[in-house]
């Protein structure tokens, strides 16, 4: 997995941000999930949330959106938008 493009915290939630010293263990998100996972590993298109975050996120679709939104803008930042179109195939922006 390559390590995020999105922020350089690894010790707090990307949404709450609690930290892990708060006694909360971290998960990994990907920005990107389902057959589009494996481009958000390789693209560093994570972020670390806390239990209950990732836990909204998959089962209710909070912050879900949002965080496509981040992950795309970051990536083109980096890289560009024809790769982004490229790579996903679709425009969260």
């Amino acid at each position: 997995m390559a390590k995020s493009i999105i922020t350089q915290a690894t010790d707090e939630c990307y949404i709450c941000r609690i930290h892990e010293s708060e006694g909360m263990a971290l998960q990994t998100h990907h920005c990107h999930h389902g057959s589009r996972r494996k481009k958000a590993d390789e693209y560093g298109l994570t972020v670390k949330l806390c239990p209950l975050c990732h836990r909204l996120l998959h089962d209710k679709g909070y912050y879900d959106r949002y965080l496509q939104k981040v992950a795309q803008q970051a990536f083109e930042n980096k890289y560009s938008h024809e790769l982004w179109m490229k790579e996903f195939g679709k425009d969260y922006l």
